[in-house]
């Protein structure tokens, strides 16, 4: 605490330094001090037994070697490398000019591979969690290898994020993930056709996306009347159920819904209406897609609709998209991976990073856990 007192009068410049103090203004200045690297000297000692054995002490986890960097180091490396995703030569001077550490782009990559490999039981721990649950988020989204992509999938929730890196946004991909063919919840998903080839789960479609598809076809295909239709209709039964779950209900209405799904019904033979087959001739691009929508509505129903039919599932599939936002920044910040292994441990340390602060924990803390031997795990809830 520091006091600033005035000793002279601005005024007649009378002294000062006797009078009481009428009043006093506060001001707080928070600051961090410089960064000081300090050197802990660890010595392992040997005794002789009697019997003739000789013990040695045992180093800690972190005396890898004659000298090494320590956990704090390590975890503000990979959070800066997969948190912040800066590439390995910018991670080096910011390792220089925050901390005054200096390092090479081969301890960045040994790190990084480091975190990933142990994080094995914290996967597992993940999956088996999300396969026990009721209704998981699943969204995939393309990045940079070389000169082709690597997709990103995910499958989360609230508490959980499992992400995956493949070469391909298909079914390979998907089931890579470890959550399909066998998960028994609800999958809500953007409507990709692969999902729907999975029969176990009970699909449900983003609402948010088929808002967007409305509003394309609707504007840009002349549709207006059914697409205004069916999107304000979604809307009406969104606001329907959050305002059942807001009241403690597990479903809405019988009469509620039932009318609801009844103006579906007619709205979607209004747009099947509006999409004729053309005589003596296939669709064009424009034509397939507001057919292709309206016959999506049509078969798709049950997914689209589960939101309302199922006050767990929520209308949208923001969390997952969401949980995959990281992928957007690093395309921008870090150009493209080299080695698909590079995009692999991305996924395994972001599920870790991303899990941690959904439930409220310091993602540098939880880092430097790992690099302590002591990867933090989640409790089933």
């Amino acid at each position: 605490m520091h006091f600033h007192t005035p000793h002279a009068c601005d005024g007649c410049g009378a002294d000062l330094d006797d009078v009481p103090v009428e009043r006093t203004e506060v001001r707080q200045v928070t600051d961090v001090p410089t960064p000081v690297s300090t050197t802990t000297e660890h010595r392992a000692e040997s005794k002789r037994c009697a019997c003739g054995t000789i013990t040695k002490g045992a180093f800690p986890t972190e005396a890898r070697g004659h000298a090494s960097y320590g956990p704090r180091i390590r975890a503000t490396a990979l959070y800066l490398l997969c948190r912040q995703h800066l590439p390995f030569e910018r991670t080096k001077e910011a390792m220089a000019d925050l901390l005054g550490v200096s390092v090479s782009t081969g301890f960045l990559d040994s790190v990084y591979s480091e975190g990933a490999d142990e994080l094995t039981e914290f996967l597992t721990a993940v999956l088996d969690q999300l396969r026990a649950t009721d209704v998981v988020y699943m969204d995939e989204t393309s990045d940079r290898l070389g000169k082709g992509s690597v997709w990103f999938h995910v499958a989360c929730t609230e508490l959980l994020t499992l992400l995956h890196a493949d070469r391909t946004r298909g079914p390979n991909g998907i089931e890579a993930t470890g959550l399909l063919p066998d998960f028994s919840g609800v999958a809500v998903h953007d409507r990709l056709g692969w999902y729907f080839d999975y029969d176990q789960p009970t699909h449900a479609a983003c609402g948010a996306h088929l808002l967007r598809n409305l509003a394309s076809v609707g504007v840009s295909f002349d549709q207006t009347e059914w697409t205004s239709a069916m999107a304000a209709l979604l809307l009406e039964m969104k606001a329907a159920a959050a305002t059942a779950r807001a009241n403690g209900k597990k479903k809405l209405p019988k009469k509620v819904l039932a009318g609801h799904l009844g103006l579906y019904d007619t709205i979607v033979e209004q747009a099947l209406t509006a999409n004729p087959t053309p005589i003596g001739r296939k669709r064009d691009s424009i034509e397939v897609e507001g057919y292709n929508l309206a016959l999506a509505f049509r078969t798709r129903k049950d997914a689209i609709c589960r939101f309302a039919t199922d006050l767990r599932v929520d209308f949208t599939n923001n969390q997952a998209e969401r949980d995959l936002r990281m992928v957007k920044i690093h395309k921008k910040v870090s150009t493209s991976f080299r080695a698909l292994e590079g995009a692999e441990r991305l996924a395994t340390v972001r599920s870790y990073v991303a899990t941690a602060i959904k439930h409220g924990l310091d993602p540098l803390e939880v880092l430097v856990r790992l690099f302590r031997d002591d990867a933090w795990i989640p409790q089933r809830t």
